[in-house]
């Protein structure tokens, strides 16, 4: 080929490659795909909540009871009421992409006293067992995983409460009673949603185990078992 031939090649080349990124830089270019941030969980924040609680007591003792007939019994028993809770919780979460972990502390009141009665044998003993978590407070960690607003949460920690524990003798016209502030164990979880920037709404469900108490009386000892069951609205402001 002479070097008129392949001049006339190469300007030909260089032109097609010339119209063909010419073509391409008409092409409309995709848009990159937009990507909602995360929520912000990091921070303080404090709040209220409400809701019920259902109080479970168990009771048994080391007494003995003659009903008459020499025959002799122990009257234990199990019984539960249900009633309101309300109070007030403050915490801080630090977060980590989608991972949260925060404490939180809370106090609450209770309402609702547990009670029933018990009859030893064919009745030559008979009387009332009442018990009642009049507050209670909490302090717990939490772990959660947030998808978009809304996030789910596992928590655990320790609880204090004022409980009273009461034994009633019908015959005798009698009341023997503990109050006491007890320290237990929780455990729970629950789903919280961002309203916006500053405000959440959650529902949360706890048990609680505040351990044994124990009344001393003329006839024996009794040990109360003190639990709870609850659920509760939960609302914050976060700062």
């Amino acid at each position: 080929m002479g070097k008129k031939g392949f001049l006339i090649a190469t300007s030909a080349g260089f032109a097609a490659a010339a119209m063909s990124g010419a073509q391409a830089a008409d092409m409309p270019i995709k848009a990159p795909r937009y990507y909602e941030p995360a929520a912000n969980w990091a921070g303080w924040y404090i709040g209220a909540h409400a809701g019920a609680a259902w109080q479970k007591t168990d009771v048994t003792t080391d007494s003995s009871f003659y009903d008459g007939s020499s025959n002799f019994s122990n009257p234990n028993a199990s019984f539960s009421k249900s009633g309101f809770i309300g109070g007030g919780q403050i915490g801080y979460n630090w977060q980590h992409g989608n991972f949260v972990f925060g404490i939180e502390g809370d106090i609450s009141g209770l309402s609702g006293r547990a009670s029933t009665s018990f009859q030893a044998g064919s009745g030559y003993t008979t009387g009332t067992y009442s018990s009642k978590i009049r507050w209670l407070s909490t302090v717990r960690g939490r772990f959660g995983l947030a998808v978009g607003d809304t996030m789910a949460y596992m928590t655990a920690g320790v609880a204090f409460g004022g409980v009273k524990n009461s034994v009633t003798f019908d015959r005798f016209e009698t009341t023997y009673s503990s109050s006491n502030t007890k320290t237990g164990w929780t455990v729970g979880g629950g789903v919280e949603h961002m309203v916006d920037r500053n405000w959440t709404v959650g529902l949360e469900g706890l048990f609680v185990d505040l351990g044994n108490s124990k009344v001393d009386t003329d006839a024996g000892q009794f040990q109360f078992a003190n639990q709870a069951i609850i659920g509760r609205l939960k609302l914050n402001y976060k700062f």
